[in-house]
């Protein structure tokens, strides 16, 4: 049984532009291929229709469509405004409650579509462009005056829709932008607080007229510390806006439910053949619905992936789908689970030279490289070899998700277990509990990495039992010192020990006697207010010289 027997793929290795939606038939696929999760269909109607429609009076704001890059977002607005300009796309949405919801504003609006690039134009003058430019294909003509010749915006978009409802007297003009949050990075501090004056006006504008605004951003534009120094003018636009947050749960469903579909059929067969290896991981039971939606990606994979700090989240679902494409052909394994999980992205950071210009992912790529090359030559159970490099992969990708590449923190191998479904064949016959039995072959793996690579880039906490890359961990006292003693005898280990307890009670290098280490020592006898005069000695009792004249102690 091969993989593409279990799912029906549908492949995404395209990134989707804003503008291509402005061809009927390409917004018409669109629509028709995305899918709408059950928050994302409350989303939709609760607060996106609302927001647009202009049939009754109400507080509307502008809409913002929050979500990184590759979650959707741009496809997102593609549907919105698809539908918002020709009703008859309405029937090709996959959720009813939705389709039945947009009907109050379906082809109600005339839609302008824009996607901001690299230019140092304000962003008054690049919104005001693209509405004149449009809207002059459509013989409305209008211009908006310059900044230095009005002191606010909104007369000039009321004259806009004065001027636009006398040939549109019944749509309204609903402007879509994608990039936002990348050209107000780009801006300096003066000209970021004109451009967010402006963008809280437009969502003013929104209130009274038929002008309807919906902007796509990277992130929580209002909770980003680049714009800390702007808190008053983003507090003034964010009262004037509403957020769309595309969740993780929103990319999950799209993989279940486009790149990787599943028919009852082909459900029923993927948890027959996970249920035998549901018995060896903490929660595979308890989540095996989700388990088989998302098979053969693991479900912790897109978690671990939006983590991954020290790059963009760009193309979550492109690098998935890429990944599944070149499983199709492949069989799914009997002896071990078939998934998908976030140690494969490792491959991905390592290969892209791009990556290798961040300081951050250069340094652990570098520690990475050391420890997979000391696993490939040096690993004493060549058995494990296959999990011992699946868990330096997982530790990469661990690294770049803390925030601090320094930072002590790491996985354990109950989460290293479960996340990355380790197995080892062989290791239901062991007989004891199988998550147990597992999780001790994990534990022993680990510890032959660390004897393997002398403890050299990779460190444990005994506190909480995480084990984390160390980029400054170039050597390992405690396993050179283990190392050593080894190699040493008895006697050896006795003379080197008396040597550090010498130093640790600060005796002279002249002893009492020639020959045994014995000292004149002095102790305290506080409640006496005096001191006890004896000898310190290090040896076996029978080793001693006798120690002349006799004293308090010895």
């Amino acid at each position: 049984m091969k993989y593409k027997d279990l799912i029906q793929f549908d492949p995404i290795e395209s990134v989707i532009q804003l503008r291509e939606a402005d061809n009927t038939d390409a917004a018409r696929q669109l629509i028709k291929t995305y899918v709408i999760s059950e928050e994302m269909a409350d989303r939709l109607i609760g607060l996106v229709i609302p927001q647009l429609r202009f049939d009754k009076p109400g507080d509307h704001k502008g809409i913002l469509v929050v979500g990184n890059y590759g979650t959707g977002k741009s496809h997102l607005m593609s549907v919105i405004s698809g539908i918002a300009e020709n009703e008859q796309l309405v029937s090709q949405l996959n959720d009813e409650n939705v389709a039945k919801a947009v009907s109050k504003i379906s082809g109600k609006f005339i839609v302008v579509r824009t996607e901001i690039g690299a230019t140092t134009m304000s962003l008054r003058d690049i919104l005001v462009a693209a509405l004149e430019e449009y809207l002059a294909k459509l013989k409305v003509s209008f211009h908006f005056p310059s900044t230095s010749e009005v002191f606010s915006s909104k007369r000039a978009f009321e004259e806009l829709m004065a001027v636009f409802h006398e040939k549109y007297p019944d749509h309204g003009l609903l402007l879509v932008v994608d990039e936002l949050l990348d050209f107000l990075r780009s801006r300096k501090d003066q000209e970021l607080i004109l451009d967010l004056n402006f963008l809280r006006e437009i969502g003013e504008v929104c209130k009274d007229l038929r002008f309807r605004f919906i902007a796509g951003v990277q992130e929580a534009i209002f909770d980003s510390p680049r714009f800390a120094f702007v808190a008053d003018s983003i507090r003034r636009v964010k009262d004037r806006f509403e957020q769309i947050l595309i969740a993780r749960k929103d990319v999950k469903f799209v993989v279940a439910e486009r790149l990787l579909k599943k028919t009852s059929e082909q459900q029923t067969k993927i948890r027959e053949y996970l249920m035998p290896f549901s018995k060896f991981y903490g929660h595979m039971n308890e989540r095996m619905d989700e388990y088989v939606r998302l098979f053969p990606v693991h479900p912790d994979y897109i978690d671990t992936f939006e983590r991954v700090t020290a790059v963009e989240k760009r193309e979550v679902l492109k690098t998935l789908s890429l990944a599944m494409k070149k499983l199709l052909e492949i069989d799914v394994p009997n002896d071990k689970p078939g998934l998908i999980a976030y140690d494969k992205y490792w491959v991905n950071l390592r290969e892209n030279p791009s990556f290798r210009a961040i300081p951050d992912i250069r340094s652990v790529i570098d520690c990475s490289q050391v420890l997979e090359a000391r696993i490939q030559q040096a690993f004493s159970r060549p058995s494990y070899k296959p999990m011992a490099l699946q868990i330096i992969h997982a530790l990469s990708v661990h690294r770049l998700t803390t925030g601090d590449i320094q930072s002590p923190i790491g996985a354990s191998a109950e989460e290293l277990r479960d996340t990355l479904c380790l197995y080892q064949p062989g290791i239901e016959d062991l007989g004891g509990e199988p998550a147990d039995d597992l999780l001790s072959q994990v534990e022993t793996v680990l510890r032959e990495i660390l004897k393997t690579v002398s403890g050299q880039f990779i460190s444990s906490n005994p506190d909480n039992g995480q084990y984390h890359l160390d980029l400054k961990k170039t050597e390992d006292y405690d396993a050179l010192i283990d190392k050593r003693s080894e190699s040493l005898d008895e006697s050896q280990l006795d003379r080197y020990y008396y040597e550090a307890l010498k130093r640790v009670m600060e005796c002279t290098d002249h002893t009492y006697i020639t020959g045994y280490r014995i000292w004149e020592h002095e102790l305290e006898w506080p409640e006496h207010k005096a001191a006890r005069q004896g000898y310190l000695f290090f040896g076996a009792p029978n080793e001693r010289s006798t120690a002349v004249p006799p004293r308090d102690f010895l």
